[in-house]
């Protein structure tokens, strides 16, 4: 069974974090968090801290929770923020951030778990061999050198297994790695023009366009792809 991924601890009762005390409270799990993508979050309106008499941010348990919910929600369900927004609004938070217990929303991503693995669990999980990993690390499919899989990582394996076990090894799947590359250029190029370097709010903003762009790449990619496969049967 997959691991779930780490669990920080949350503040308690009444007490209030900084902005700086939350990033440091989720590195572990959220390690490229930053005050812009916080910014962001809360000018979305999916979170929304207290402020202080001086303007300072300050967050509660909820806050925390609610920002777990958001953050967890983007990464291991690959769901745009219009779709977090409604679910909030919906049914708010359960308990500490969790989304493993959400609902199902359609797309071929919507059953991912939150997961933490070493390399031998990541074996174990996906029942492939220490060989097709190296293979994946050599043709640039995962990074090499990682400690810890996440949800992304197991994704790829998996489905490198059952591509391989039809003969559809990682080297012939690399025009599929630079043609990701090059979308991902093309949907950062599209998105820069919405981050401006002394706005940290913007910054956020055009990173979240940036996913939420990738995500509907991604279903135009899986309609055409379908419609060729037909095509040619």
């Amino acid at each position: 069974m997959a691991a779930s991924a780490s669990r920080r601890p949350t503040p308690s009762g009444s007490a209030r974090l900084s902005i700086g005390q939350v990033l440091d409270l989720l590195h572990e799990e959220f390690p490229d968090l930053s005050h812009s993508k916080l910014h962001y979050l809360e000018a979305e309106e999916l979170i929304s801290p207290e402020r202080t008499a001086s303007g300072y941010r300050k967050y509660s348990r909820a806050d925390v929770d609610r920002l777990l919910f958001v953050l967890r929600a983007q990464r291991d369900r690959f769901w745009p923020l219009k779709v977090i927004k409604e679910h909030l609004l919906e049914h708010g938070v359960d308990g500490d951030g969790d989304v493993t217990s959400i609902a199902s929303r359609p797309g071929p991503t919507s059953q991912i778990q939150p997961v933490r693995l070493d390399r031998r669990g990541l074996l174990r999980e996906t029942q492939v061999d220490e060989e097709l990993l190296e293979e994946l690390e050599s043709y640039g499919m995962l990074e090499e050198g990682l400690v810890f899989y996440g949800a992304s990582e197991l994704e790829i394996v998996r489905a490198a297994r059952v591509l391989a076990d039809e003969g559809l090894h990682p080297r012939h799947l690399v025009m599929v790695r630079t043609s990701v590359e090059r979308q991902a250029h093309m949907l950062r190029s599209v998105a820069q023009p919405h981050s401006r370097p002394t706005d940290a709010a913007a910054r956020g903003q055009a990173q979240s366009l940036a996913e939420e762009l990738g995500e509907s790449l991604n279903s135009l990619h899986n309609a055409l792809l379908r419609k060729q496969i037909h095509r040619g049967g």
